[in-house]
């Protein structure tokens, strides 16, 4: 699964709206969420100010050792590192660069295997329409190549004593981190009651559907639902998207169990509005949402006059880009990797100006502060050392 962050309520985008007009505690659950990304944008001493983020660089070499097909659009790619990563837990991401077309790529991506597997590490990821790297590696990554990976990091991650009653609840791809989870919980003779409960499109886009129905049939403790938009097969007690309704049926005791749930915005928005219907208790969700939302950036319609220490001139900026697009639209290679103010690659220091954080809604105006350049835009004339 690429690109992973928590769900951040992203000022002007549909989800903030959604997140503002959740009655009860789950509405005050989700702003509270945005902690982490603030404190990620925004340096909390400036003895931090100097620091970089150092693990989330790619800087381990790895290489593939074998491909598995998870789906017709969805591979698991299998590495094995010199150096071996460090321990994480169930859940966690890495960042990876590779060498594609003459230039170096560098993506995030979640670690579909169990944090016990000592001897390799997977990263399960589908296609993406005009995706880069998504599709790069499906058509382009062969046994034996070499890849750069970072240290595992994250907040999305399963705890050493998890819960006695969990509900795993993700669509599409958002399958990843939960798989982790589950094949560690295995693997460590964990004895939770889990269900396991993914929405896809349709039965040949269900990731990992025979390895989680084989585990659910040999475990009594596990029990695991699928349930498809189009093309259920004419037995399935269940079909079609998320409900109230339908997760009272397949869940009955929903209230009764924590909750680890990540899948794309749209599933998010529908799976926390039926949650809060429910009343169920904000302090027992765990949630992560795989892709970003910087449609802020062309509602706001920022256009200033943005400077880099690299150039000569400086550039006016588009009110639909971030700092660093427009840093790589004027020729600049600086590092990034998530894309989506997760993992601090991109981090810089701004000398002047005012900036806006799209996924946290802060505006950074001091001099000297470090921002996320991957994820800010420029609100007035602004300076950055990139």
């Amino acid at each position: 699964m690429e690109i992973l962050t928590k769900t951040h309520d992203v000022q002007g985008s549909d989800f903030t709206k959604t997140i503002t007009q959740l009655p009860g505690k789950l509405s005050e659950l989700l702003k509270t969420s945005l902690s982490n990304a603030k404190a990620l944008a925004l340096p909390a001493k400036k003895e931090a100010d100097t620091q970089t983020n150092d693990n989330a660089l790619p800087h381990i070499s790895a290489r593939l050792k074998h491909v598995t097909l998870e789906t017709h659009d969805t591979k698991s790619y299998f590495f094995r590192s010199e150096v071996p990563l460090i321990t994480h837990k169930a859940g966690a991401h890495i960042n990876i660069a590779f060498d594609a077309n003459g230039e170096t790529v560098k993506r995030t991506y979640t670690l579909s295997s169990s944090p016990k597997d000592s001897t390799e590490f997977s990263i399960t990821v589908k296609r993406v329409n005009e995706g880069l790297a998504s599709n790069w590696l499906f058509e382009n990554l062969n046994t034996g190549d070499p890849i750069q990976v970072s240290q595992p990091q994250g907040h999305f991650v399963l705890p050493y004593q998890p819960a006695g009653k969990i509900l795993m609840l993700s669509a599409g791809s958002g399958i990843t981190p939960l798989m982790s989870m589950i094949r560690y919980l295995a693997q460590t003779g964990n004895r939770s009651d889990i269900v396991f409960l993914n929405y896809a499109q349709s039965p040949d886009d269900i990731i990992f559907h025979d390895e989680l129905s084989t585990l659910a049939n040999k475990q009594t403790n596990v029990k695991a639902h699928f349930v498809v938009e189009r093309d259920a097969p004419a037995d399935s007690a269940h079909k079609g998207r998320i409900s109230k309704k339908q997760l009272s049926e397949i869940v009955p005791d929903v209230l009764d169990r924590e909750i680890y749930l990540c899948g794309p915005q749209p599933f998010m928005k529908a799976t926390v509005s039926i949650l809060d219907k429910l009343k169920f208790n904000p302090s027992q969700l765990h949630l992560e949402n795989f892709t970003a939302d910087l449609s802020a950036a062309t509602q706001l319609g920022y256009s200033a006059k943005l400077s880099f220490a690299s150039l000569d001139s400086s550039i006016q900026s588009n009110p639909s880009k971030t700092i660093l697009e427009e840093a790589e639209a004027a020729g600049l290679t600086p590092a990034a990797a998530c894309r989506i103010g997760i993992c601090r690659t991109c981090r810089c220091k701004k000398t002047s100006g005012t900036t806006v954080n799209l996924m946290t809604g802060e505006e950074s105006s001091n001099e000297g502060d470090y921002i996320l350049p991957c994820v800010s835009v420029a609100k007035t004339a602004t300076s950055v050392e990139l």
